[in-house]
């Protein structure tokens, strides 16, 4: 059978109306119908995967928020723009040494609890910020946002190697497009949101409320989510068995807790999760594109106030229109274009290539074009045109996580997204440096500009959706 032949019927209720619920096509032998979901309301991976959107939405807050606070915090403490870039640097620092030993636990424990833990954990740090300021000055914002990131790490490989214990081949493009639907709601919450806080209140109390939301979340979770089918007091059995006939049977008995792992055996699976090119075409690109999101999502605050002599708060709207672009194209464009493409007889990689390459194309063009504008209003446009593109992502390479393993698929995101938080990490204090060098922000948009454009080359060059498991896995 081909995966990515269907599109997920729901994962969300503005989700829901992209995909008619009459819609019929067969899944690993198994027509739409006898897909377990009921005539009327919500299937239960539906509600799974909706807890992780939410889930993606805390995190996102929690980490975006710096971006927009810096400015207050860096008014009070009298930052330098090196000192401002590694406090926006910290948290990946921390997120990137967690990623891989949490999906290698994730895949043999399952990812439920890991999730509970990092996010009760990660809003701990962020409460306990505002005492390590009083105590400790920048050293304590920066010590703290290490340690929410170290806590953070396992999130996006234990919520993968979860998905793939639910959800079937041709459900996962819209679902990961739903994931980051997350990432992008959450950054409209934080951005515009912690700006307002700190203005009326400052910035300690926009921490703590971030904070404690977390912690809140995390037991909503713990209450709700469901590790697997088997353990789901709300998944029928209908839908059940149709689960069990199309998830890989290492995976669902890992599921059901007979998987051991050895240490040759984590030693073999490290080395599979580098030895690919199929994995390094999603590594690759996942690194580009961190490097570019977060490139505009941490500096785009400081870009208007130099620029523009636009404070946060003044450039509120600025701030958030690109957010609000990018979330229009996951929930309404990305699922259109899909199911185009699939009318037109587009297979899995033709449409995880086409998706990312335009992904990357295009905003590596507007990189250029956003430091020759010269107000404010044509710079939010190319803005929200480079987010609207850069939200097709989800159903190209961010997908292509869930075709190339069945069995390792924690480790093999939690590889890529160590890889992508080195971007994360590095951006910040380059694009410092860079300004410092140039004494303008012309370099740092050419560099984004050239990784977009690498990447877009090697993920459609060298991509795949055969699993590495498979006889034909082994042969690249």
């Amino acid at each position: 059978s081909k995966s990515g032949e269907g599109l997920l019927a729901s994962s969300s209720p503005s989700l829901a109306r992209c995909l008619p619920r009459s819609h019929s096509m067969s899944v690993d032998g198994a027509a739409l119908g006898s897909s377990g979901r009921p005539a009327k309301g919500f299937a239960a991976r539906d509600r799974v995967v909706f807890f992780i959107f939410l889930c993606r939405v805390v995190q996102t807050a929690m980490r975006m928020a710096m971006g927009t606070l810096v400015v207050y915090l860096c008014e009070e403490y009298t930052c330098t723009d090196t000192a401002r870039g590694w406090i926006l640097s910290a948290h990946a620092v921390g997120y990137s040494t967690t990623q891989i030993l949490g999906g290698q636990v994730a895949d043999r424990y399952g990812g439920k609890a890991i999730i509970t833990y990092a996010v009760a954990l990660s809003g701990a740090a962020l409460v306990a910020t505002p005492a390590a300021a009083a105590s400790f000055g920048l050293l304590g914002v920066g010590v703290m946002q290490v340690v929410m990131g170290v806590a953070m790490g396992p999130l996006f490989p234990a919520s993968i190697q979860l998905l793939a214990r639910w959800l079937p081949a041709n459900e996962r493009a819209l679902a990961s497009t739903a994931l980051d639907t997350g990432i992008t709601a959450g950054s409209l919450i934080a951005v515009p949101l912690s700006g307002a806080v700190a203005l009326r209140l400052g910035w300690r109390v926009a921490l703590l409320g971030f904070g404690l939301a977390a912690v809140v979340f995390a037991g909503v979770w713990q209450r709700f989510a469901s590790e697997d089918p088997a353990q789901c007091r709300y998944c029928s059995e209908e839908e059940r068995k149709f689960l069990d006939s199309v998830v890989p049977r290492r995976v669902a008995a890992i599921a059901a807790g007979s998987g051991t792992t050895t240490a040759s055996e984590g030693i073999s699976g490290m080395l599979e999760g580098l030895m690919y090119r199929r994995l390094w075409a999603i590594y690759c690109a996942h690194f580009a594109f961190n490097f570019a999101m977060y490139f505009v999502t941490s500096w785009s605050a400081s870009y208007y106030l130099d620029t523009f002599g636009l404070r946060p708060d003044e450039a509120s709207l600025h701030l958030a229109m690109p957010h609000v672009v990018n979330i229009t194209v996951n929930v309404l464009v990305s699922p259109a274009l899909n199911r185009f493409l699939r009318s037109r007889g587009c297979g899995d990689l033709t449409c995880r290539r086409i998706f990312t390459g335009l992904g990357f194309a295009v905003p590596a063009g507007l990189f250029r074009l956003i430091p020759l504008c010269t107000d404010a209003y044509t710079t939010t446009a190319f803005f929200s045109l480079t987010f609207g593109f850069m939200a097709l992502h989800p159903s190209g390479f961010k997908a292509n996580y869930m075709d190339v393993t069945t069995t390792r698929g924690g480790l093999v995101s939690g590889i890529g997204n160590t890889i992508a938080s080195i971007a994360s990490s590095i951006g910040p204090p380059a694009v410092a440096y860079l300004r410092q060098t140039a004494e303008s922000w012309q370099p740092s948009f050419s560099l984004v500009s050239f990784l977009c454009l690498a990447a877009g080359v090697v993920y459609c060059t060298t991509s795949s959706v055969t699993p590495i498991e498979s006889a034909a896995g082994k042969d690249d």
